[in-house]
């Protein structure tokens, strides 16, 4: 196998994994009304199809970084892509909502394992020279999974064939499945002999099954008690957590391996506010268009394309051009135009054309572009070969609660202000402005110590 084969087939299973899991995080959303009816059951048992998904990607994407760097990434990428595909199968088979919640289950712990391994694949696979392009392409589909998402959703349904909204996944899921076993069978592994930290992981499970659970239930003012004292608990076992790993011979997360660089933690601090502003930016112009602006439809699902093709293209722009060398600068202007576009968005009076609103959407793409990857890039960067697994899997389960809190807070504010969606969208895209702006300044600030140019 040629070197430039071996780097497709690993872009190929990358890249594939990244799109499908992102992909189904939101293909069954458009759905639910449909499974309501179908299924004939309310709409709190058909969203647990949803929170069922969700809640297993994040417990097992940590083990299965961990995993990864013990028995090896292929191993694992091949795992999750197997479980994806059998639970996509079954889910096109359902004939019950509880069967469905099962299968989809299923098929959000095959996601966790591709998403944990996606990053740390390109990184311990590919040669040095071609990282920063493998992963603006990695860039590229997690920027197109969530757009898709819901398009897939709305055709299939639309002309009532609502079991292909899983079954597409399969010709895919195969084609990774024949990339991954043909490189097993080519290439080896740097593997990391060590336990399983199965305390870690428990802990792991405890703080994030209660932010999850605190998070579904923030929007709901009658359970606003129980959604703050479980978000409470979750950052007590978080410090748990943390205290018990840094104690471990060989810890689910090397938080020692972090503490040595303080900068990681600022990494981390910025795929937070990224993923918290990103969920913003998906849950909030369909508002604008549609409840503010008077748009149908129609018009609403083109307009909001803006920040997805924004991403698309800069992602691979900034793969091709930072060449690996400028992951922090490329990180901190990319926030940079994201704080440009948040401005333009709360300054925008919507009696203006609709297009300005598109535009400042797909700016946000820009900056979401030239970040994404130069910040995967940076936070790889922070441990050795043999805790790629482990910081891949972190850097996708931090994104992914952002996303999860950026949504909750969104909608509690939106429901908190039902009677006045200009004043409740603006109080978001000012929430979100703020947290750029403060990792931004403390960008700054840690990144002074890095020579007299760091930024430029």
């Amino acid at each position: 196998m040629t070197t430039e084969t071996k780097n497709i087939f690993i872009i190929i299973i990358a890249g594939m994994g990244m799109l499908l899991s992102t992909l189904d995080t939101g293909i069954i959303n458009v759905a639910l009304p449909f499974f309501q009816k179908e299924f004939n059951v309310s709409a709190s048992l058909t969203a647990l199809s949803v929170v069922g998904y969700t809640v297993s990607l994040a417990i097992f994407i940590l083990p299965f970084g961990y995993l990864s760097d013990k028995f090896g990434k292929l191993k694992m990428s091949l795992f999750g892509l197997f479980l994806f595909g059998l639970g996509s199968l079954l889910c096109g088979t359902a004939n019950s909502i509880f069967g469905l919640i099962l299968f989809r289950i299923i098929q959000g712990i095959g996601a966790s394992a591709l998403q944990a391994t996606s990053a740390a694949l390109i990184t311990t696979l590919i040669d040095r020279k071609f990282i920063p392009n493998a992963l603006g392409i990695l860039g590229i589909m997690i920027g197109l999974g969530p757009v898709l998402g819901p398009s897939i959703g709305g055709l299939f349904l639309s002309i009532g064939l609502w079991r292909f909204i899983f079954w597409i996944n399969i010709p895919f899921v195969i084609l990774g499945l024949i990339c991954n076993y043909l490189l097993m069978r080519r290439i080896s592994e740097r593997k990391v002999h060590k336990d399983f930290d199965i305390w870690g992981s428990f802990l792991n499970f405890l703080w994030v099954i209660s932010l999850l659970a605190g998070f579904s239930l923030l929007s709901n003012s009658k359970n606003l008690d129980l959604a703050v004292a479980l978000i409470i608990l979750s950052m007590i076992l978080m410090v748990i957590f943390y205290f018990f790993e840094i104690r471990k011979k060989s810890p689910l997360i090397s938080f020692i391996t972090l503490n040595t660089d303080s900068k990681s933690y600022l990494f981390f601090g910025q795929t937070f506010v990224f993923g918290f502003a990103s969920a913003m930016v998906f849950l909030l112009p369909p508002f604008v268009f549609e409840k503010i602006m008077n748009l149908n439809v129609a018009m609403t699902g083109l307009l909001v394309l803006g920040a997805p093709i924004g991403l698309v293209i800069f992602s691979k722009v900034s793969g091709k051009l930072n060449h690996g060398s400028r992951n922090v600068a490329f990180s901190f202007w990319g926030l940079f135009i994201i704080s440009t576009a948040l401005f333009g968005l709360i300054a925008i009076n919507y009696q203006w054309p609709v297009l300005i609103v598109s535009c400042f959407l797909f700016v946000y793409g820009v900056g979401g572009g030239i970040f994404q990857p130069a910040n995967i890039a940076a936070i790889m960067n922070v441990g050795s070969q043999n805790e790629q697994g482990r910081l891949g899997s972190l850097q996708r389960m931090v994104q992914n609660i952002a996303i999860a809190s950026g949504t909750a807070i969104g909608s509690t504010v939106m429901n908190l202000l039902p009677n006045n969606i200009t004043i409740s969208v603006k109080i978001n895209w000012v929430i979100s402005l703020s947290l750029i702006i403060v990792i931004l300044v403390f960008s700054v600030i840690f990144n002074k110590k890095s020579g007299p140019h760091p930024l430029l």
